[in-house]
């Protein structure tokens, strides 16, 4: 059976690109998450990966300009060979290996299996480093034979110990540049084929540093379609698994419409070692002194003023403007235009309307509702809700 790649959506202006380079031969078999080709938009070049594993036949020559949804190849369904020769290391692989090796030589490294896999010798870095954790520092730039970390169990660096180190790296940021430099665009995972699932794959567009490669979502209707020109590769509980095949980086998590969801699907991912990033669109103004955990989508004309911090998984809609130091806790979401003054206190789990107004020094407690159109003149305990009366009438212009 035959599978067409279709030219992606990669910025919402450019209906059209360039494929610059086939990086696999005609007749190539190749791996789903693979990078078969290069091509190019009138802002940015980036990878095209093949959606799944099969048989490649370029249907386009290099140089050639294509509409987004074209087809510009092809894959034919097949198993790959007992064993095959690894093209950057020349290492024989085992069949049953492929996935987890791949994802290791893709940052130069290789994965022997069975009898021939060595094992570290004492003192080696690899050896105080879950294989996991070695992969995410790979990928975030950074040397583990000189990185030290202290394992929160006192035998491995796991993931969750370089989350934790990535984290505090992000405090005290004189800029949006709030990710460790790594080689290559990060690849981000958008967790959430919802309305603000478009809104972040619509910043990942414009972000030279970060690409959307993936959806999931729990609504099987999704799966096998695009949003954005971005597969829809399967349901949350799948990010483990996509993780150890190489699929991805990162993610981030696009709900907005539950709170209590957002924060646990944020703590169950990430209790299965799957690494949480930063998406901000270009557009926002992240100023002096800002800290900011990690897994927080900030949309367009968004304000993040001096001394205010962030904690993780929040979500914060267009013309969001949190004033200097703002204190702002985890896994909370904010509807377009929610304005604070100085020195305001917010919880974890807090979700804003549309047009809040927060005055100066106030607290809002953890699990509390904030509807639109509020003005807030004081404090709020923990979980409140926060309403306004009807201040309008509507009736017939006729009447």
């Amino acid at each position: 059976m035959s599978h067409y790649i279709l030219a992606p959506l990669i910025n919402v202006n450019d209906e059209e690109m360039v494929l610059i380079e086939w990086l696999k031969p005609a007749g190539a078999r190749v791996r789903a998450g693979e990078a078969i080709a290069v091509i190019e938009t009138t802002k940015s070049t980036a990878d095209l990966e093949a959606d799944r594993e099969g048989v490649l036949t370029p249907l386009v020559d290099p140089g050639a300009t294509v509409r987004v949804g074209e087809r510009i190849a092809k894959l034919d369904s097949g198993a790959m060979e007992e064993s095959e020769v690894s093209a950057e290391s020349g290492v024989m692989e085992e069949s049953g290996a492929m996935e987890e090796s791949g994802a290791l030589q893709e940052y130069g490294a290789s994965a022997p299996t069975g009898a021939d896999a060595p094992s570290p010798r004492p003192g080696e870095p690899g050896e105080a480093w879950t294989r996991r954790a070695q992969i995410l520092a790979q990928r975030r730039g950074l040397d583990i034979e000189t990185l030290q970390l202290e394992p929160e169990d006192g035998e491995r660096v796991t993931v969750a110990d370089l989350e934790r180190f990535l984290a505090g790296s992000a405090i005290e940021s004189q800029g949006p540049a709030l990710r460790p430099v790594q080689a290559g665009p990060e690849r981000v995972l958008v967790i959430g084929g919802g309305g603000a699932g478009v809104q972040v794959l619509d910043v990942l567009a414009r972000l030279p540093g970060q690409r959307a490669v993936g959806v999931l979502d729990d609504d099987p209707a999704l799966k096998g379609t695009e949003l954005l020109g971005v597969p829809v590769w399967g349901s949350i509980p799948d990010a483990p698994a996509l993780l150890e095949a190489g699929r991805f980086d990162a993610v981030v998590i696009s709900i907005g419409t539950s709170v209590d969801l957002r924060a646990a699907i944020f703590e169950r991912l990430r209790a299965d070692g799957v690494p949480f990033t930063n998406v901000i669109d270009p557009r926002a103004a992240v100023l002096a002194g800002v800290g900011i955990g990690l897994g927080n989508a900030v949309m367009p004309f968004v304000q993040i003023a001096a001394g205010t911090h962030l904690g993780d998984n929040n979500f914060l809609s267009s013309f969001v403007d949190l004033e200097h130091h703002n204190t702002l806790g985890s896994h909370c979401t904010f509807g377009p235009g929610v304005m604070t003054s100085g020195n305001v206190s917010i919880g974890d789990r807090v979700k804003f309307g549309a047009g809040v107004f927060i005055e100066p020094g106030l607290s809002i407690g953890s699990d509390s509702v904030v509807a639109s159109g509020v003005v807030l003149t004081r404090s709020v305990l923990e979980r409140s809700l926060v309403k306004t009366r009807s201040n309008f009438v509507i009736r017939n212009r006729d009447v």
